[in-house]
């Protein structure tokens, strides 16, 4: 049994982290979706609900290596 740990540039800091595909949060840009690293999810939350937004949830794991036998390709 194998497992998968994507890496990727959060769309929001730029700066490189590694993620759970099936699980990482992430904001539709121009139609695409785009990964979002758990300090900017952070940091963006406490102004989403000053401003009467919703949360982003961060799902157990987002952030983890996921067992090659979830990845769907």
């Amino acid at each position: 049994m194998g497992y998968v740990l994507c890496m990727g540039a959060c769309f929001a800091c730029k700066k490189p982290f590694s993620f759970n595909p099936n699980k990482v949060p992430s904001i539709r840009v121009d139609g695409m979706k785009r990964e979002v690293c758990e300090s900017c999810i952070r940091l963006a939350n406490p102004r989403r609900k000053a401003n009467g937004l919703d949360e982003i949830v961060i799902r157990d794991g987002a952030y983890e290596p996921m067992p090659e036998e979830e990845l769907v390709i």
